[in-house]
């Protein structure tokens, strides 16, 4: 089977599938066809050598079954000569397998001859194609000559007719193959947009969980240092350094697939210096991604607890219910307001209620100034995942581009077969004016069934009483039609008129559509059976109804199939889209993670190391104050999403400064341009560190003017606390005056200024 696709693109999962399966539904329709077409007629009609009859059709059937095995696991052009060459022998043989009649008719030698070129369009391209449908058709015409010298001529218009169903079925497959291509260069697309989002989303996910998990690990351990909660290297404070320092390096060990809840949460307790009691079942098994949100929000609420309970015990209540699993960690601590809690703060906002909702679930915070702190988390059992159309548009597409190729078949057997038929044949009727109504009805179900189809419809408006009218129609016809002419030539309408039932419910269920048409068949048959004679036996009406009935049995059967490949398309195309969107979003995310690292290489992780190893006493003031200092300058980053990140960030310094016991007053007044991280990083440097290195008071004011902004402190600060600040468009005033610091930055928009030296006025 050709795998290569139109002009050197790469196939799509929808056209792959498309080729795959048509392949074996084209060889399964003619061994079926074929073995049904010559064992009926080896029964009913006699050959002139019933012997060598039977052993022909016995070795046509084996060879067919053989071949379809070969060409499925990919047989190659030999094959298809021999193929070929085995066909024309049989066309060869009617002298001696078909009786006179039925030579120059409809025998099952025709039949074969004619479904094996309409199944060929699915195995060999176009130029194969032609050339073996002249080999065939010049094959039957030499076997019909041999079989029928006097009447050999009478098998012209059936070659002719040959020669349409190959062409005919090459459009199908052509149409249905594009429909297949469109589908896929859509759902690529559509891809490419989900592979962008998804990409963004991670992106945004992951920048929000690592300063979730910074804000939670390193700037929670930085902070009980410098605020003195821990004074001591401990073996707990040691192991959390070095796990904190796993984080911010982006090597935390992450699970996959099914975990044990409890596990993870007893190790998250196990890092605290608390002493947690459990309320819990024996186990409690989620997604990796739940048992992680839930882990990390828990390991938030216990550092919590640490800071700021008062307290060295709590408990941790795990609890299962249908799809929901629900973690509460509860203290008798000291309590807070929790209304007036911002909802901008980060251990809230971010560590527990937006990282909880990313997967569903929520975070509450229930607490009262003396009646201790309870934090419940809620998540689903499972994680939501998001549906894709891509089989809808899969098998739309299908649908489109097979009702294109039934709407341009319909028109060319109207018009290229069945009009000269009626124009030769105007004595076999009693009347012509049905006639010529059935082919009008032909074509305007054609034409509206193209226009539903150009507009878009999923299904061809008014087709049931359009179905209806195809039935009275078709029994006028047949009615008008002498009886001896009837099934012949002449009663085109017998089996044609089918094509428009076909075209009108190719998207029902395949019961409903064979049912309809073998119906048409039926009330056909029944009326020619009442009249009492026809134009051809018994063997002949088989073999035309199983030629053509198969062949609309066929495109009924496509369409079905083509529902199940659409679905089998979409999922294949999720798979592999899956596969690549994580490779995209590891590749990223990799390089985030490093720029992330390279902003706290230099500082937060020289000290987390050394709390870690035992070298930095926690109880040395001169640490604390470093730890304090990082874990201050830790909420610029901290402040990123926030809808003012300057005073947010402002802010975050002084409830630290605060914490350690020193007085702030804040103003802010005027208007302030939007300030760049960049800008904003080095117009904050100098209160940072004056913030973190005052000892009993410190007033903040900022000052806006539009085009300017002043960030002014004023301190107990020892000078060698301000850093330089070297940034394009700020300027540093410094002044010192008996104990007291006073620092003035402001940045200029739009200005490229020369930094100012520490000390200038």
């Amino acid at each position: 089977m050709r795998t290569s696709g139109a002009r050197g693109e790469t196939m799509g999962s929808a056209e792959r599938e498309l080729l795959s399966t048509g392949l074996r539904y084209a060889l399964g329709l003619r061994l079926v066809v074929v073995a049904m077409a010559s064992l009926v007629s080896l029964l009913l009609e006699p050959a002139p050598r019933p012997a060598f009859a039977a052993v022909v059709v016995v070795a046509l059937n084996g060879w067919n079954a053989w071949y379809a095995y070969r060409r499925v696991r990919g047989g190659g052009s030999l094959l298809t000569v021999a193929d070929v060459t085995v066909m024309c022998a049989v066309c060869l043989t009617q002298v001696w397998t078909a009786t006179p009649e039925t030579a120059s008719g409809m025998s099952w030698v025709l039949v074969t001859a004619e479904i094996t070129l309409v199944a060929y369009p699915w195995q060999i391209g176009a130029k194969t194609l032609a050339a073996a449908t002249v080999l065939i058709m010049g094959a039957y015409l030499a076997g019909g000559a041999l079989a029928t010298p006097e009447n050999w001529a009478a098998t012209v218009p059936v070659q002719l007719w040959m020669v349409m169903e190959a062409a005919l079925s090459f459009a199908l497959y052509r149409f249905v193959r594009r429909g297949a291509r469109n589908a896929d260069r859509l759902v690529a697309r559509n891809e490419q947009l989900r592979l962008q989002a998804a990409v963004a989303s991670a992106r945004r996910d992951d920048e929000r969980e690592y300063l979730a998990a910074l804000h939670d690990t390193a700037s929670a351990t930085l902070l009980m240092v410098g605020a003195g909660v821990a004074t001591k290297p401990e073996r707990w404070l040691s192991d959390q350094a070095a796990r904190d320092l796993e984080v911010i390096r982006g090597r935390e060990d992450v699970p996959a697939g099914q975990v044990d809840l409890l596990d993870m949460l007893r190790e998250v307790s196990d890092r605290t210096p608390l002493t947690v009691r459990w309320q819990a079942q024996r186990a409690v098994t989620v997604p990796a991604v739940v048992a992680i949100a839930l882990s990390r929000g828990t390991r938030e609420a216990l550092t919590n607890v640490v800071r700021h309970a008062a307290v060295d015990t709590a408990e941790v209540r795990v609890r299962s219910n249908g799809d929901t699993v629900t973690v509460e960690i509860v203290d008798e601590g000291c309590g807070f307001d929790a209304a007036s809690v911002p909802g901008n703060r980060f251990g809230v906002a971010r560590s527990l209620v937006e990282r909880m909702s990313r997967i569903g679930g929520t975070a509450e915070i229930t607490s009262e100034p003396g009646h201790g702190t309870t934090v419940r988390l809620e998540s689903p059992m499972a994680v939501r995942q998001s549906g894709g159309g891509d089989a809808d548009i899969i098998a739309n597409r299908f649908l489109r581009g097979l009702r294109w190729a039934l709407v341009a078949m319909n028109l060319v057997i109207l018009y290229g077969l069945d009009l000269p038929k009626l124009l030769s044949s105007t004595d076999a009727y009693t009347t012509v004016v049905p006639q010529y109504l059935a082919l009008g009805l032909g074509t305007a179900v054609s034409l509206w069934a193209g226009f539903a189809t150009w507009r878009g419809f999923e299904r061809i408006p008014g087709r049931w009483p359009l179905v209806v009218l195809v039935f009275a129609v078709s029994v006028l016809a047949t009615q008008t039609a002498l009886p001896e002419r009837r099934l012949g030539i002449a009663h085109w309408s017998e089996g044609d008129i089918a094509w428009s039932l076909a075209l009108l419910l190719l998207d029902e269920r395949a019961a409903v559509f064979i049912g309809v048409v073998v119906a048409q068949y039926t009330l056909t048959f029944v009326h020619v059976t009442i009249g009492g004679t026809s134009a051809v036996t018994v063997a002949g009406a088989v073999n035309a109804t199983v030629v053509v009935l198969a062949y609309q049995m066929a495109v009924g059967m496509i369409a079905t199939v083509l529902r199940g490949i659409a679905v089998s398309a979409a999922r294949i195309a999720r798979d592999e889209e899956e596969l690549r969107t994580s490779e995209a979003v590891a590749d990223q995310l990799h390089d985030d993670r490093k720029e992330r690292y390279a902003l706290v290489a230099d500082t937060t992780a020289p000290l987390l190391a050394g709390l870690a190893s035992g070298e930095l006493d926690p109880g040395d003031v001169a640490v604390r104050r470093r730890c304090s200092l990082d874990a201050a300058k830790m909420r610029r980053l901290f402040a990123e999403g926030a809808s003012d990140p300057l005073l947010h960030e402002l802010r975050g310094y002084i409830e630290l400064a605060e914490r350690n016991g020193v007085s702030v007053r804040f103003a802010e007044r005027g208007t302030r341009p939007t300030v760049p991280p960049d800008a904003r990083r080095a117009l904050t440097e100098p209160a940072v560190a004056m913030l973190a290195t005052a000892v009993r008071v410190a007033r903040v004011t900022v000052v806006g003017t539009g085009e300017s902004v002043t960030v002014s402190v004023v301190s107990d600060s020892p000078p060698e606390a301000v850093p330089s600040t070297e940034f394009a468009g700020i300027t540093t005033s410094t002044v010192l005056s008996g104990s007291q610091l006073w620092v003035e930055v402001t940045w200029m928009r739009g200005e490229r200024l020369s930094p100012a030296a520490p000390g200038d006025s």
